[in-house]
């Protein structure tokens, strides 16, 4: 019976939060909790506190007696608003490497797994935002330096953008993901070259192209804006 409980005040929860047009992580940051957490009190999987539920009628504008047992939708005397955003913003994860490496990625799979999400400017991720969502990668490594990109930094890929030879690209290279700049020349070889003297560019060869994967455009980095162009 608790479980039943818990499974309908987690449905409450996620057709309420829905019908606020309320993504998940806005929600979790309200509360103070992960995402994933708030993944969990949604599919009824784990206890809500009774301080936590005062919280969750608060930030869905709804009473505790209905979160509870679903009667009455109505608004708290102090329900807390939707915070006004200008410029408009979309929750972006924030990914380790380990996450794109292998075959790839899927949405729908590691959206209840992302740790940390990133507010972000809807303009400021570069160019389109669907089908596939703009993310940040942590760097790992110096290789790219001199373009600005230093090792622990936080970039925005797009993959929705078209990446062109002279870009700074998100690469997937045997099932090692990385940041590098990349030169598509005519005779069908790829450069992946990186902005640091110390390291050497990689070359793809014309026969081994299907195992490069290019992820996204380098589109962005946290705190110097768009990267410095290493060609």
């Amino acid at each position: 019976m608790q479980n039943d409980a818990a499974k309908n005040i987690g449905e409450r929860i996620k057709a309420r939060r829905e019908a606020l047009g309320m993504k998940r992580p806005e929600l979790a940051r309200r509360l103070g909790v992960e995402p994933n957490t708030l993944y969990r009190y949604e599919i009824g999987s784990i206890g809500i506190k009774d301080s936590i539920k005062e919280k969750i009628a608060q930030a869905l504008g709804v009473s505790l007696g209905y979160l509870m047992e679903g009667k009455g939708l109505q608004p708290v005397s102090q329900r807390l608003e939707p915070e006004p955003i200008v410029p408009p913003q979309i929750y972006l994860p924030v990914l380790n490497q380990e996450a794109c490496a292998g075959g790839g990625f899927n949405w729908s799979d590691v959206e209840s797994e992302v740790k940390e999400w990133m507010p972000w400017p809807t303009l400021e991720t570069g160019g389109p935002t669907g089908p596939d969502k703009p993310y940040f990668v942590r760097v790992e490594g110096e290789s790219m330096i001199g373009a600005n990109i230093d090792d622990g930094c936080l970039i925005l890929i797009n993959p929705n953008i078209e990446v062109r030879s002279g870009d700074i690209a998100y690469i997937r290279w045997q099932e090692r993901c990385s940041v590098k700049g990349i030169i598509f020349y005519r005779d069908g070889r790829v450069e992946l070259r990186p902005a640091n003297k110390d390291f050497r560019s990689i070359w793809v060869e014309k026969e081994d192209i299907e195992n490069l994967a290019v992820l996204g455009k380098v589109v962005r980095w946290l705190n110097m804006g768009v990267p410095k162009s290493i060609f």
